[in-house]
């Protein structure tokens, strides 16, 4: 399934909406006080170095279980979903 934004295959291009979403974010960052900024790092690092890293190693174990034939579980989906919530 396509993401709704996002006509065709194009790999890794962003979504018209990613890239409103961005200049959203980085017009937020002007308007920021330091300490309101010091915060959305802390955000930013663990999203970054923590659980992105997490989701990509599970979402790649998930995709090769599949691939083998095994299939997508409902407590996968579960796990998935609790800890992308668990970063924002």
């Amino acid at each position: 399934m396509d993401h709704p934004e996002q006509q065709g295959d194009r790999g890794l291009e962003p979504t018209v909406g990613e890239q409103l979403r961005l200049g959203e974010f980085l017009k937020a960052l002007e308007q920021a006080s330091e300490q309101e900024l010091r915060q959305m790092c802390r955000v930013m690092a663990q999203q970054v170095l923590i659980t992105y890293p997490s989701a990509m190693r599970y979402l790649a174990r998930e995709a090769a279980r599949n691939l083998s034939g095994a299939p997508w579980s409902v407590e996968s989906s579960a796990r998935l979903m609790e800890a992308l919530k668990g970063s924002s």
